[in-house]
């Protein structure tokens, strides 16, 4: 392409019509989640914005600094824990106070570019954080999770009531220097007396219905423990929604997911091909959570979402065309000892004291059936696994004689299966995952698409099981019941991996665990005071830059334009933020003519390597290409780790975007030796595909499901990684003009994009 430099982009910047907010983030220092206690004093530093908001804070005056000299001293005392860490936690062996250290370290050190040194001493200096234990464990308030911080002129105290009270004090000062970042890391003095209002707070995840990679479940874990979340519950069995056999007659056939993966033959069977995890894969993640403050409740749900069962062994699903096929018959003999052999293989695999058998939405009909299978499996586990189980609220469904055991944790989550009132009168301990309000259902019709974080922050509260009724004692319960252990977030992938794509799926997540981990902490004590609307620009610079996060897909750019290359000097980057690329295998330079000047030459082993992995919506990318005439199939555009753009599939010439091993067709058809120019643009609502400067095409997902059969766009992540494809199948051709902007793109500017050379068009 001919050299369109600086000169271009400039003029592409001042055409572009772009949204820019005109106001700056609200300062912290005018934000006061709640009032200083004691005596009030001249020029007092108001309370840090931190998620959950601080519960107390008693202001001083002046600042610490962050600073090169700077580290992290652990008291020896508590070093390898306290006395308490044992009771704070579901898991055996926590984390104790010097690994939380190495986390902490980390992440200063990736927020800041500061590589503070962990030590442990009893002293410590002006320009330390000091983390140690001895919080009064006999305050009522502060129990095992709570925390006391002090900074001042002589350096920065964290002290826990155990362990994991300490590392939350952590996350609160983390979150202060991710804010200060523009006041060269001071954060104020002052005193802080921090606690949580519930003893569960927790991120629930289906991870059968959509496979997920073992590190996104560690973005997944870091995400929730930066907002003091304590739980992560992982549903490891799943299928689509089923209908009755006898409208289903194909029920054998549909997806079903089982996570865990052993080598005993007699269970290697039923996991799952695409994903699976196995024992040393869930000890290394479990080592990773506990480190960050959480405990894992592992789920197999049975006896009703066993489809991965039934598939194997069809005369264990009830036997009659009014049942679904994803039903176990518990009538037969066979099914209930095959669970407690399949528990007995795996439990060894998780740390928890306490699992979760999921027992919802089974046969109406089969009450007490269910009713005894539930109880003899909280016996089955107190006796041979000293460990305790929980359910989904399923009592109102399941009518029956026999009394579920009072033993038995219920998550709530829907009231024509259960109550949580009646639950607590009856000696349940209760957690609130109440649909629809608690439900994350990409692409849903039912439940929540995304999460009304308003909603949330303004009306919802741990104790609240119906927002717009609240004084309702049949529909709510007291604040502080003490069987109510708190709630979280539901996140449900009913319609399956091709619905949602991982990164749209970590960005609906990302946008909701903030909320709900300010309302299962704090309560409305900082809704009471701060205003949604200033609470949400600190939220979305906290959520932009928590470390050890990479699933946003958002590179860093100097200003609109992310990438540009000509081609006319090789393949430097025209855009101002040096990612230049590299011509890999083969890969050339030739002069191309028809008005293109130089472009890049690429054959089926050629490609060109980019420092840019992905960019996740917003963004546009647009590129000539001339493919030649002879193409190998499935021939890659472009590649990267979430997916791929290709120039047609076994079963379409369309170009095909591919995301997550899902294929989406689009309606254009590359010509084989002509320029065409090809362009694609994500906003915060779908993706659209540009051929020849003009708008053709969205991309979209069928959803098959009976009840819904409709269509729904979807979130490109755009593959970046290469142009072509490292693995030997990319488009033979010419490429030139090849630019990404981080921000969508509409059919005018693509023009302009593409104008320069459109004499070269057919």
């Amino acid at each position: 392409m001919r050299r369109v430099g600086i000169t271009f982009l400039a003029a592409l910047a001042a055409v572009s019509v772009v949204s820019v907010s005109a106001n700056p983030l609200p300062s912290t220092t005018q934000l006061t989640s709640s009032q200083p206690t004691g005596t009030k004093k001249c020029h007092v530093n108001p309370t840090p914005f931190v998620i959950p908001s601080l519960q107390e804070w008693d202001g001083g005056s002046g600042n610490w600094k962050l600073n090169a000299n700077t580290r992290i001293v652990v008291d020896p005392s508590f070093a390898n824990g306290g006395a308490l860490d044992a009771d704070s936690t579901f898991m055996r062996n926590p984390s104790n106070l010097k690994q939380y250290a190495a986390s902490f370290q980390a992440d200063i050190s990736e927020v800041t570019g500061v590589n503070v040194e962990v030590v442990v001493s009893s002293t410590y200096g002006a320009n330390d954080i000091f983390l140690t234990l001895g919080a009064d464990s006999t305050d009522p308030e502060l129990n095992n999770e709570g925390y006391l911080l002090d900074i001042t002129r002589k350096g920065i105290s964290i002290q826990g009531v155990t362990s994991r009270g300490a590392f939350w004090g952590t996350r609160s000062v983390l979150q202060m220097l991710i804010l200060a970042d523009e006041r060269g890391y001071a954060l104020p003095h002052g005193h802080a007396r921090d606690f949580p209002n519930y003893s569960e707070r927790k991120f629930m995840q289906d991870i059968a219905r959509k496979p997920i990679p073992m590190s996104d479940l560690h973005e997944y874990a870091t995400l929730s423990s930066f907002y003091k979340f304590n739980t992560l519950h992982h549903h490891y069995n799943d299928n689509p929604g089923m209908q009755v056999k006898s409208l289903m007659p194909d029920w054998q056939t549909k997806y079903a997911g089982f996570r865990l993966r052993t080598e005993n033959p007699e269970y290697s069977m039923y996991a799952s091909n695409d994903t699976s995890y196995t024992k040393q894969d869930m000890r290394e993640f479990q080592d990773f959570i506990k480190a960050r403050g959480l405990d894992l409740i592992p789920e197999i749900d049975t006896p009703a979402h066993s489809l991965c069962f039934t598939k194997f062994h069809p005369n264990w699903s009830i036997q009659n065309d009014t049942a679904r096929g994803d039903w176990l018959d518990l009538g037969n003999p066979e099914v209930q000892p095959f669970l407690e052999g399949l528990w007995t293989e795996f439990i060894d695999w998780f740390d928890s004291r306490e699992v979760s058998i999921g027992a919802d939405e089974y046969d109406p009909t089969k009450g007490d059936l269910a009713r005894k299978f539930i109880n003899s499996m909280h016996d089955y586990f107190a006796t041979n696994f000293n460990r305790s189980i929980r359910m989904w609220g399923s009592d109102v469904r399941l009518q029956g004689s026999i009394e579920i055991n009072q033993n038995i944790h219920t998550d709530h989550w829907d009231w024509t299966y259960s109550s949580p009132v009646d639950l607590v009168k009856r000696g349940h301990k209760v957690s609130n995952l109440n649909a629809p309000d608690s439900y994350l259902v990409p692409r849903t019709l039912s439940y929540e698409d995304f999460i009304d974080s308003r909603k949330i922050y303004n009306l919802w509260e741990p104790w609240v099981f119906d927002i717009f009724d609240k004084t309702n004692t049949s529909r709510n319960l007291s604040p502080n019941e003490p069987l109510l252990t708190g709630g979280g977030l539901g996140n449900w992938n009913d319609f399956l991996s091709e619905s949602v794509t991982r990164v749209e799926l970590f960005d609906r997540v990302s946008r909701a665990l903030d909320v709900f981990g300010e309302k299962l902490w704090a309560g409305a004590k900082n809704s009471d005071h701060i205003s949604y609307d200033k609470w949400a620009p600190l939220a979305k610079k906290l959520r932009e830059n928590i470390p050890g996060i990479t699933l946003r897909r958002r590179p860093q750019t100097k200003g609109q334009f992310v990438m540009s290359y000509d081609f006319e000097n090789g393949v430097t980057d025209a855009s101002g933020n040096a990612y230049d690329a590299k011509l890999q295998n083969g890969a050339t330079i030739v002069e191309a003519g028809e008005g293109h000047g130089r472009a890049a030459q690429l054959t089926p082993d050629s490609y060109i390597s980019t420092p840019v992995d992905a960019i996740s919506y917003p963004y546009a990318v647009a590129m000539w290409i001339k493919p030649s005439g002879d193409q190998q199939p499935n021939a890659v555009i472009l590649e990267s780790e979430d997916g791929r753009v290709l120039i047609s599939n076994n079963t379409s010439p369309t170009v095909i975007f591919e995301q997550d091993g899902n294929q989406y067709n689009t309606q254009v058809i590359l010509p084989p030796g002509q320029w065409s120019h090809l362009a694609f643009s994500a906003d915060t609502q779908q993706t659209t595909v540009f051929f020849n400067m003009r708008r053709v095409a969205t991309v979209q997902y069928y959803n098959p499901r009976w009840d819904v059969l409709a269509n729904s766009t979807m979130l490109v992540t755009a593959p970046l990684s290469t142009i072509g494809s490292a693995k030997g199948n990319s488009m033979s051709g010419l490429v030139d003009g090849f630019v990404v902007l981080d921000r969508a793109s509409y059919g005018g500017e693509m023009a302009f994009l593409g104008k320069r050379y459109a004499d070269a068009l057919p």
